[in-house]
């Protein structure tokens, strides 16, 4: 497939093979039909966004693709190959990680010690980690230098990160998924009830993933963000796929109009 992002005013092809292809997803609550028959692409060193109203199915998808929920039909596709998400493991050996608004960090630890949760780097192997004799030396060194590659500016590594702001925790959360070699990281709402600055420093940071090669799905309600970010956009309403535009040929009033499923009015 051959399309076209928008990256600082230039346009640049992108043409890749998908990494991830989702086909006719279905799932069920009860009598609540969450998705229904939902599909997409997802390609190598690709943005996608995915927006929709609440209850629109953005979560039950992720969680789908990320091993939390079971899905009832449908198949899911990686590298090309059938595969089955049943767990978080699934996907996680499939190197699939998903960053969710809790971050899932540990506030008494420290920015090394999160990246490397349980991974930790060692003298002696497994032996050593059963006796406590961690290289913390190694893993501080490890995690200055990826940060660095992030440009990610944290002055003290050694603070828990109860006392980093909200824009920090995000990327240390980010920068372990890049560390652990993940190919696909899936975000939800990154940017939600950060500031201004610390929104711009998360969305540059996506930009390096791309840069990396890492496959990105981002669930953000903020327009802007995702017109800034993205390559494509996706967008659910009710459960179902309503289509997917690329970034730089649509524009906000259309995708409004997709989630909500009112016609766009022409300006004249």
């Amino acid at each position: 497939m051959e399309y076209l992002s928008i990256e600082g005013g230039n346009l640049t092809d992108i043409t890749k093979n998908p990494i991830l292809e989702v086909k006719n997803i279905t799932k069920h609550f009860g009598g609540i039909s969450a998705l229904k028959g939902v599909d997409f692409e997802l390609y190598e060193g690709e943005v996608l966004g995915v927006v929709g109203d609440n209850g629109a199915g953005k979560s039950t998808l992720i969680k789908i693709i990320s091993g939390v929920h079971k899905k009832d039909s449908g198949e899911i596709y990686y590298d090309g190959k059938k595969v089955e998400i049943n767990n978080p493991m699934d996907a996680k050996r499939l190197d699939i990680e998903t960053v969710y608004q809790d971050l899932a960090l540990v506030d008494e630890l420290d920015v090394p010690a999160n990246i490397f949760l349980g991974r930790e780097e060692t003298y002696l192997g497994k032996f050593g980690k059963v006796i406590g004799l961690l290289n913390y030396k190694k893993m501080y060194i490890d995690s200055y230098n990826l940060l660095i590659k992030l440009k990610v500016d944290i002055q003290n590594l050694y603070n828990r990160v109860k006392y980093l702001s909200g824009g920090q925790r995000q990327v240390v959360a980010l920068s372990k998924s890049v560390f652990w070699g993940k190919k696909i990281i899936i975000l939800d709402e990154p940017t939600a009830a950060l500031g201004v600055k610390e929104a711009r420093n998360i969305l540059d940071v996506i930009k390096l993933l791309r840069e990396h090669n890492i496959s990105v799905i981002i669930i953000s309600h903020n327009l802007q963000h995702i017109f800034n970010i993205v390559d494509r956009i996706m967008v659910l309403r009710n459960g179902e796929k309503v289509g997917i535009r690329n970034a730089h040929e649509t524009n906000a009033d259309e995708i409004v109009s997709m989630i909500t499923g009112a016609k766009v009015v022409e300006k004249v």
